[in-house]
């Protein structure tokens, strides 16, 4: 995937309803947010919308806004140290924290204290709505 999005056409396309991700970023609940070291775009590349639709899915498995943005971070680090990874997951530890797994591909589940993300599968489908005009999307909705 190569492309540049705004915050409202990246919020759209990773399914994050933008109001809602607006007062997230105004109460510092998304500390991956591009643009916010002075100088670097405030546009979201592949490994900014990936985080961002992770991000989605936390809040919809019932994570709160500021576990979701703390884990949304991990993996926005996690992935962009391992541009190749396949798989992303946020794991139980055996003491009760959680931290996150890159994995060059999706695991069969080792145990069940972990929500385990296929980056591949998101890719495809995050580059099918970007490829679809947005009326398509509106209509699915």
């Amino acid at each position: 995937m190569r492309f540049d999005l705004w915050l409202a056409d990246a919020c759209r396309t990773a399914d994050v309803c933008y109001d809602d991700f607006i007062l997230t970023i105004a109460t510092g609940g998304y500390p991956c947010l591009p643009g916010a070291v002075p100088g670097s775009p405030r546009t979201f590349d592949e490994t900014d919308l990936l985080t961002l639709y992770i991000y989605g899915r936390l809040l919809a498995f019932g994570f709160d806004i500021m576990r979701a943005g703390e884990y949304a971070g991990r993996v926005h680090c996690a992935l962009r140290t391992n541009a190749d990874a396949k798989s992303v997951a946020i794991v139980l530890t055996p003491h009760g924290g959680k931290r996150v797994v890159v994995a060059p591909e999706p695991q069969e589940p080792a145990r069940s204290e972990k929500i385990e993300f296929d980056v591949t599968a998101i890719r495809k489908f995050l580059n099918g709505r970007i490829e679809r005009p947005c009326e398509e999307q509106t209509q699915d909705q």
